[in-house]
């Protein structure tokens, strides 16, 4: 059984074309994947902040106020990634963890987690939005 490729150096020169463009839209592109990786993680964003409103309830917005999307950095083993959640070295809300799993100090509380089941009900429709603006940047470009 044999296989023949056709078009894979087409392929692959297209391939090469597109993560030129996007590297060369900002320091090896990182304004372009910066941009597209914050306005993705929005809906993420937006339901942590009302899951942390509403339990627990919302005493002095401190932690409201510290939940964030990050910059995009590029991975080792390349790509990028983005966080959302309290960033702690950004001045973030130092009671974040125990707020999310619970804790058994000296006045025990039970989890409140506000992180996860914000990841978990919006994923889906942020990965879509990251294929949707990829697909949109590379487009108006010509290359899709």
């Amino acid at each position: 059984m044999s296989l023949e490729f056709k078009g894979s150096v087409e392929l692959r020169d297209d391939l090469t074309q597109m993560a030129d463009m996007l590297r060369t839209s900002g320091g090896n592109g990182s304004r372009a994947c910066n941009w597209i990786l914050q306005n993705a993680a929005q809906p993420v964003l937006n339901q942590m902040l009302h899951n942390a409103s509403t339990d627990p309830k919302r005493r002095s917005g401190v932690l409201l106020r510290s939940i964030k999307i990050g910059r995009a950095v590029r991975k080792r083993k390349g790509g990028y990634r983005v966080t959302v959640g309290v960033h702690r070295k950004d001045g973030g809300a130092e009671y974040a963890n125990p707020v999310e799993f619970g804790h058994g100090g000296p006045h025990p509380a039970p989890p409140h987690p506000f992180v996860r089941p914000a990841f978990d009900a919006k994923v889906d429709e942020a990965y879509d939005k990251v294929k949707e603006q990829l697909r949109t940047a590379l487009d108006a470009r010509g290359l899709l």
